[in-house]
């Protein structure tokens, strides 16, 4: 038996939509670059030179009439002081 060399088959180059997709991804990545730099200014108007004011003023806020003062935040392991003037002292309903 004689020794053959392999057969290669061609069948003529892949189609070309590779490079098709692969120059849509690079002019989006332009698109979003022209944007991200800042030629975005082109459909906005000027950009810069705007007179923003930036200073704000809050208001007054009053403590309501008759709040007494506030119970201080427990420390360290220390159970919350009791509601006084009945507040949360009824019993569970019974099931």
């Amino acid at each position: 038996m004689a020794d053959r060399d392999p057969t290669v088959i061609n069948t003529g180059g892949s189609g070309g939509g590779g490079w098709a997709v692969a120059a849509i991804v690079v002019v989006l990545v332009l698109v979003g670059a022209f944007f991200l730099f800042g030629g975005g200014d082109l459909f906005y108007g000027g950009g810069g030179g705007g007179d923003t004011d930036v200073n704000v003023n809050a208001p007054n806020v009053e403590v309501p009439a008759g709040g007494g003062e506030a119970a201080p935040a427990p420390s360290g392991g220390e159970a919350a002081p009791a509601p006084s003037g009945g507040e949360g002292t009824q019993p569970a309903p019974a099931q």
